[in-house]
């Protein structure tokens, strides 16, 4: 955009946004440029940073997986980013909504965790569809996966 004043000449304004993600900080960058008609330049700038507790794409990996011993998609994995560490609580549904299973996660790890498809007793659950619940300072995240046998 540009701007016509009488005391400043010509004034051009750019307005830039980006997300960013360094190390384990959500940064939001705003910034405002404007130049006056000498070459005189200002830039204003500032950062937000954000907290939370996000999935990462693509996961729980694999949305099938088969804990029949042969080595293969024997666990679903849950990766994620817990950008201020909370304690994290997974709740693993069979399809008429009874707790199977409750992972406990403590805050500050490796930021992922696995579901073996056993239940509460150490057994394989039954093959089907299993609902998870994902609890984090409030957030909740939903999602299935599927257990084939």
């Amino acid at each position: 955009m540009n701007y016509r004043t009488e005391r400043l000449g010509k004034v051009e304004r750019r307005f830039g946004f980006s997300l960013l993600l360094i190390s384990i900080i959500l940064v939001f960058n705003f910034g405002l440029l404007s130049a006056g008609g000498e070459g005189d330049t200002e830039m204003l700038a500032f950062n937000i940073s954000a907290s939370g507790f996000k999935l990462d794409e693509g996961y729980p990996k694999p949305r099938v997986f088969t804990p029949n011993g042969d080595g293969n998609n024997e666990q679903v994995t849950f990766e994620y980013e817990n950008i201020d560490e909370n304690s994290i609580v997974c709740w693993i549904y069979d399809i008429r909504g009874s707790v199977v299973r409750q992972l406990d996660i403590v805050g500050g790890g490796e930021d992922k965790f696995t579901w073996d498809g056993k239940d509460e007793g150490g057994n394989i659950v039954p093959s089907g569809i299993y609902i998870y619940q994902i609890e984090v300072e409030g957030q909740t995240i939903n999602g299935t996966i599927v257990l084939a046998k």
